[in-house]
């Protein structure tokens, strides 16, 4: 599959179609997606990555909390000999940040979520839904 050099916009509601826990999550916002000489192949059994795609979540909100929006979120895949995942916070008082690589077919990623002190209270159970809670902060992992 390969894409030509583009940038599209959609709703975050989408994401409720990839099932759990998007459905849950219920995710409100703005989703657009760039690509620069972006393609995917299946190689000898392995996912081949060629170029970037970046996809920014842009003033998402979701049902488990009661703050609008929670903020704005980056996705950067590269392409390589190893694929590279990268996830940052744009702005806003939910900051996720994260890393990962797909190694031998499979993705390993690695992140973690928190709040901002003042909005701790609106996004607890958000936080527990991410990831496995360590104090104010939730571990993302995907091995």
């Amino acid at each position: 599959m390969a894409l030509s050099d583009s940038t599209s916009q959609w709703p975050a509601q989408l994401l409720s179609g990839l099932g759990t826990p998007w459905n849950t999550v219920n995710a409100q916002g703005q989703l657009a997606l760039t690509t620069q000489a972006f393609a995917l192949s299946w190689s000898a059994g392995r996912l081949q990555v060629a170029g970037s795609a970046q996809l920014d979540a842009l003033d998402m909100s979701s049902r488990l909390s009661t703050l609008q929006p929670m903020g704005s979120y980056r996705f950067t895949l590269s392409g390589g000999a190893t694929p590279g995942l990268v996830l940052s916070t744009l702005s806003g008082a939910l900051r996720l940040s994260g890393q990962g690589e797909w190694v031998a077919g499979k993705l390993r990623f690695v992140g973690e979520a928190s709040s901002a002190p003042e909005s701790q209270a609106a996004l607890s159970n958000l936080l527990n839904i991410i990831g496995r809670r360590d104090g104010a902060r939730a571990i993302i992992k995907v091995d």
